[in-house]
């Protein structure tokens, strides 16, 4: 498999300056969705999430100026793996992400415990 997210920033420097990628990291699969993490006060690290066959938490590493696959959620609960097609975050309790997936399941994940809410 060969499949990569781009990270690209709008070049505010200039007029039309346009798109320009910042970062890549490689993904399993294709995403399907990508977020950070909800930050108002702009004080959390950069932290993202993605969607796919799992849900995925990367981190950005300063020195190394990459994205590190930090956590991979999955329930184990399950005898087969159904792709998740959407999440979100939590806003007002960030280390919550809630995730549906293509046979109807809903799951609510403490991904600082990397466990399934119940």
């Amino acid at each position: 498999m060969n499949n990569q997210v781009d990270i690209v920033n709008l070049g505010l420097e200039k007029p039309n300056d346009g798109f320009k990628k910042i970062n890549e990291f490689k993904h399993e699969f294709p995403p399907t969705k990508m977020m950070w993490i909800p930050d108002v006060e702009g004080n959390k690290r950069d932290i993202l999430a993605t969607t796919a066959e799992y849900l995925r938490i990367w981190e950005y590493v300063e020195e190394t100026n990459s994205y590190k696959e930090h956590k991979i959620l999955r329930n184990i609960n399950s005898d087969y793996c159904a792709p998740i097609t959407s999440f979100d975050w939590n806003t007002t309790q960030p280390t919550m992400i809630g995730t549906s997936s293509i046979d109807t399941t809903c799951t609510i994940w403490d991904i600082e415990h990397q466990s399934i809410k119940t």
